[in-house]
């Protein structure tokens, strides 16, 4: 098992336990919002389960038909955890509007902030653990879980202003609002995910100046007198694509400058930055 399946297996089990819990006691309580907020761990859940298909086909090695291998399966993946989430929102509003109006039990409030305790733990692993692997489907789903803690927090305000229905009447319909708003926000972190992974997908640069001055001061270490020039950095899964340009004095040998761009590739393939392809090209100054 790798470390980024292992860490959404952790996440799986988690929103497992999560979901139980909040649909369990919001059929008893019949409480809308606390079951709209465990549908929304099921949808964690669920795409969970698709990040660790998209963890296990993204590090598959490169083959004939796919020479720079499969990491792009992981947006992929993000596209499609992102357009089942989109439609989780857009169902739990309109179930949100059709239900009757309920007033929440006060000790459901106990329950949810166990919730909130378990998830947040969750969400900032995933998230530390997606920046340290250069993981998008764990960064994805890390940010993704963070939203059933702003849910979940919203539905402990809901508990917590309904039980004040009798001296202020409007608070009463709290428990629709308070649906109503978390599947909205579980609507736009969807389209959040999908905007982001399709531009992935299709071929963004990478952004990260940390990166990428990283990867200029692996070029530059080196006595030799030369410059480089069109640095392109481009991400695919959890690896990097490294396209750049080396500019060398005219009377350089054809030797000379093979042996500069070698010893740069071995330097940037040895960097610990998961850069796994690397094109260089060498023009006179």
């Amino acid at each position: 098992m790798n470390k980024q399946t292992k860490y959404m297996t952790i996440s799986m089990i988690a929103n497992v336990f999560l979901c139980i819990i909040k649909i369990l006691f919001g059929v008893i309580s019949n409480t809308k919002s606390l079951i709209a907020d465990g549908i929304h761990s099921f949808s964690d859940l669920s795409t969970d389960i698709i990040a660790i298909i998209g963890c296990k086909l993204s590090n598959k090695p490169a083959d004939d038909n796919h020479p720079k291998g499969h990491g792009k399966i992981e947006y992929i993946t993000g596209l499609i955890i992102s357009i089942f989430i989109m439609g989780v929102g857009i169902s739990l509003i309109k179930n949100s509007i059709d239900k009757d109006n309920t007033i929440p039990n006060f000790y459901l409030s106990i329950v949810i902030i166990i919730t909130i305790i378990t998830k947040t733990f969750v969400s900032r692993l995933l998230i530390k653990k997606g920046k340290k692997l250069n993981s998008m489907i764990l960064i994805c789903s890390g940010k993704e879980s963070y939203t059933d803690v702003y849910s979940s927090i919203l539905v402990l305000i809901v508990v917590i202003i309904s039980q004040f229905y009798k001296r202020i009447g409007i608070l009463k319909y709290s428990d629709m609002i308070g649906s109503i708003i978390i599947s909205i926000l579980i609507l736009i972190i969807g389209f959040k995910l999908f905007r982001d992974n399709l531009s992935l997908l299709i071929g963004e640069r990478e952004q990260n100046e940390d990166i990428i001055s990283n990867i200029e001061r692996v070029i530059k270490d080196r006595n030799y007198d030369f410059s480089y020039k069109d640095l392109t950095v481009f991400k695919l899964g959890t690896y990097y694509d490294v396209t750049f340009k080396i500019l060398v004095d005219g009377e350089c040998s054809v030797r000379e400058g093979h042996m500069l761009m070698d010893d740069i590739e071995k330097d940037l393939l040895n960097s610990k930055m998961n850069i796994n392809y690397i094109t260089i090209h060498i023009e006179p100054k």
